[in-house]
């Protein structure tokens, strides 16, 4: 094989799939590489770890066809390190050389036998606007498990109808739910899938200008579900998360008869100053909702720290109080305040909504908190209470 490729143009490529190598153990050295194929004037730069494939191709001028499995990252590095014009590529009996400016290298190349199968791109279902796809998965994946107790939590629930596509996540504690358009390929579009959520949150950044992602949804040849994105130049095929996803739509109330409004950046400066004091295990923080006012605190006193005189968290406390805009009853809850500014730090808009399932304080105090834009109701944020005997509620 001989090829000459842009380094900008390839070392961005090499870049893009050396990142989503396996980190992890996989069977076979080989795995841990990039496969590098030339079809006529184009170059494909692939990674698979038997749970996602990453492609990325490039414009080439090929005076031998070929194909070769490189040692990705090593390949990554040699093209950043290099003046910034074009590059001559040659494999001849498993040694890669490259050749740029007065630098020239010498790599081993990888058996190309031991490489598997990469997982064809399933069945278009549809396309969406790339920025708004990425937009709503970085809103949605911090509600995502972080721990493989209950794999299916660990994944972005997809949800395709005709009316939208709506991304899910949960941890039982909080749920995340984000509503976009989408353009339809099929005449019945209904269906779902589950996306291991920081798989997605990185693939879903494809480095692209194009406007349009296409997205695919089906088995592949040994029939396992698996879920596409694909901008022509770059291209990522998951396995999904197999289990039951939990039955969210219940903890949405029928109606949201008391909120309150609130600036989302003082707001959540608040939280986080007093936050400081809270235990790193289990941290709470009080919230208390007066007329126009909004006071977080944690403390000995209000029953978010264990006072101990041995432990100077334990009996550590701050208050800080921001302007807001609420004329129901003194209510008073308790919060894990890492969540909260989860749920505020997704919000899009400089407001936040905070609506309660009642107007009866300790109903409202003991019920699952829904955080909104003001002016955007496409996304949703329901933040479980903390209970104060030091348990935790959440959909089941």
């Amino acid at each position: 094989m001989r090829v000459t490729v842009p380094r900008a143009e390839f070392a961005e490529a090499a870049g893009w799939v050396a990142r989503h190598l396996p980190a992890r153990t996989v069977p076979g050295p080989a795995v841990g590489g990039g496969v590098l194929m030339d079809a006529a004037d184009r170059l494909t730069l692939s990674a698979f770890d038997y749970q996602a494939a990453v492609t990325a191709t490039v414009d080439v001028t090929a005076t031998v066809p070929g194909r070769a499995l490189l040692p990705g990252r090593l390949v990554a590095e040699i093209m950043r390190s290099l003046p910034d014009e074009s590059v001559r590529f040659s494999v001849d009996e498993g040694w890669l050389l490259v050749r740029a400016a007065g630098a020239h290298y010498r790599v081993p190349t990888l058996p190309l036998d031991d490489y598997p199968a990469l997982p064809a791109f399933p069945p278009p279902v549809g396309q969406v606007d790339t920025l708004g796809f990425a937009a709503a998965v970085s809103q949605v994946v911090p509600a995502a498990a972080k721990d493989e107790t209950f794999p299916v939590l660990t994944a972005l629930r997809l949800e395709f109808t005709g009316r939208g596509l709506t991304l899910v996540a949960t941890d039982r504690y909080r749920l995340a739910v984000r509503t976009i358009p989408w353009q339809p390929s099929v005449r019945a579009p209904e269906a779902v899938a589950h996306v291991p959520a920081r798989m997605l949150s990185d693939l879903a950044r494809i480095p692209t200008a194009a406007s349009r992602l296409a997205l695919g949804l089906g088995a592949d040849d040994d029939g396992g579900p698996r879920f596409g994105l694909s901008t022509g130049s770059r291209r990522v095929v998951v396995r999904l998360v197999d289990g039951t996803f939990p039955h969210y739509r219940r903890l949405f109330p029928e109606s949201v008869p008391l909120f309150a409004s609130a600036q989302v950046a003082p707001l959540a400066a608040a939280i986080r100053r007093v936050s400081v004091v809270a235990p790193r295990t289990g941290p709470v923080v009080r919230v208390t909702l007066a007329a126009g006012t909004l006071t977080a605190d944690v403390g000995p006193d209000t029953g978010t720290t264990a006072a101990s005189e041995s432990d100077p968290l334990g009996i550590a406390s701050a208050t800080d109080s921001v302007p807001i805009d609420y004329n129901g009853p003194d209510l008073v809850a308790w919060y894990n305040p890492n969540y909260l500014l989860d749920g505020l730090g997704a919000v899009d808009g400089d407001e936040v909504t905070i609506g309660f399932a009642s107007t009866d304080p300790d109903e409202a105090a003991s019920s699952p908190a829904i955080l909104t834009g003001k002016d955007d109701h496409g996304y949703r944020y329901v933040l479980m209470p903390v209970v104060r005997s030091g348990g935790s509620a959440g959909p089941e």
